[in-house]
């Protein structure tokens, strides 16, 4: 059982090793590694490496480790890792304090497990670090909330946070509803277009149309003669609709009255404005009631 151990330990370091050098080549870090110069590098370059990916997670990673106290590095490493939710996977007999020492100490056991992590959710950890920022609370003593102005303010800064969620959820349903800004502008755009082909249609229609002798008193011909055939249609929807109601409202009347009353005309003959030859020539001129339709 250990020789079995010993023989699949260096198998699964190596797909590891493979799957982090395949992941650091390509974007967003762009790095040259291969297997050999990767696992050939320095504790302080691995580290440094590590401090990389947690700065592309994070931007207040971005740190030069050089210029930093290994203790300060420790700390901030590991509240950054307690805020993505990392759960180092310690063997037996070990504790949380031999996992900080490996990591600052840049241990291959250690630091391939966190690196493989960090690199199969890359964008899911960017956003719980983003969402952290505003969602981590500030740990204030219960002694000091005792005071009025201080438990003010932190209920201010509670409701604040609640808004952030409120705000951030309309924000993803808003992306995940299919609205695009760039569609949105192309529709716009190809509207705007259609109306400066009508707008053009119209002026050459109006062009063409102004030549024809007794344009104006033909075009106000054209515009009575519609007003009427609009009215008369409104007469006779509501002659329609009124002996309908009459006759569901009582079957005793006669059918003759109705018969009568739908026999009377609604225009005398020479009431139509115009007269035959205005609706000739009108209807003969489609153009012409275009153009007098839109003035």
């Amino acid at each position: 059982f250990v020789f079995f151990l010993e023989s699949i330990t260096p198998s699964i370091m190596s797909q590891q090793l493979k799957f982090i050098v395949e992941k650091l080549n390509a974007v967003p870090f762009r790095r040259n590694f291969n297997l050999i110069s990767f696992d050939s590098l320095e504790p302080f370059a691995l580290l440094q490496v590590v401090n990389d990916v947690l700065a592309e997670i994070g931007h207040q990673n971005k740190v030069d480790l050089r210029e930093e106290a290994p203790e300060q590095t420790a700390i901030r490493m590991l509240n950054f890792l307690r805020v993505l939710g990392y759960k180092p996977n310690v063997e037996t007999g070990s504790t949380i304090a031999s996992f900080r020492n490996g990591l600052v100490q840049a241990e291959k056991q250690v630091v391939y497990p966190l690196l493989q992590w960090l690199l199969e959710r890359l964008s899911e950890l960017k956003k719980r670090a983003y969402l952290a920022k505003f969602l981590v609370k500030v740990d204030v003593p219960p002694e000091h909330l005792q005071d009025e102005q201080v438990a003010e303010v932190y209920q201010g800064y509670e409701d604040l946070m609640d808004q952030f969620k409120e705000l951030h959820k309309t924000s993803n349903q808003l992306k995940s509803s299919g609205f695009s800004t760039a569609e949105i502008r192309k529709d716009i755009g190809n509207m705007e277009d259609e109306r400066e082909q009508l707008t053009k249609r119209v002026e050459r229609l109006k062009k063409r149309t102004e030549a024809i002798p007794d344009y104006v008193q033909m075009l106000a011909a054209c515009q009575e003669l519609r007003t009427e055939r609009e009215r008369e249609t409104r007469i006779a929807e509501m002659k329609r609709e009124q002996s309908f109601k009459a006759r569901t409202r009582s079957e005793g009347v006669s059918g003759g009255d109705f018969a009568g009353a739908e026999s009377v005309s609604l225009f005398d003959g020479d009431e139509r404005v115009g007269g035959g030859e205005a609706e000739a020539r009108c209807d003969g001129n489609e153009e012409l009631r275009a153009v007098g339709g839109r003035r």
